[in-house]
């Protein structure tokens, strides 16, 4: 084999939720921000001069905005999933090369190992 891999389960978590959370509070930044912007632009509507200005000067941050943090969110999912196939795999793989090396398979019991910590 080429090497080893191995991945620290509780770092993980830890470092998902605290990016959860700072997801959470820039939607809530990001939200705060368009709601902004759409106070700016009632408040220019009668000027259509300052009113093209305006919008076109914030448009893009309405889309991205609200857009960084859907995506940063899909992010987060993934890994999430990516991390679990591979515990679940590396779960697998060890109950695998225990069944032929021992001659009774050991049972899973539910409620340990990484795979439930990682779900929990």
């Amino acid at each position: 084999m080429g090497g080893q891999y191995s991945i620290d389960v509780a770092g993980f978590l830890s470092t998902t939720d605290t990016v959860a959370t700072a997801l959470e509070s820039l939607e809530q930044s990001v939200t705060g921000a368009v709601s902004d912007l759409d106070r700016i632009a009632g408040i220019v509507a009668a000027d259509p001069g300052l009113s093209s200005a305006v919008n076109g000067a914030t448009d893009e941050r309405r889309r991205t905005g609200p857009g960084a943090v859907q995506h940063g969110g899909a992010v987060v999912t993934a890994a999430g999933r990516v991390a679990l196939a591979y515990v679940q795999a590396d779960d697998d793989m060890a109950s695998t090369t225990s069944g032929t090396e021992a001659s009774v398979a050991l049972p899973h019991t539910p409620g340990l190992g990484r795979r439930e910590a990682l779900v929990q």
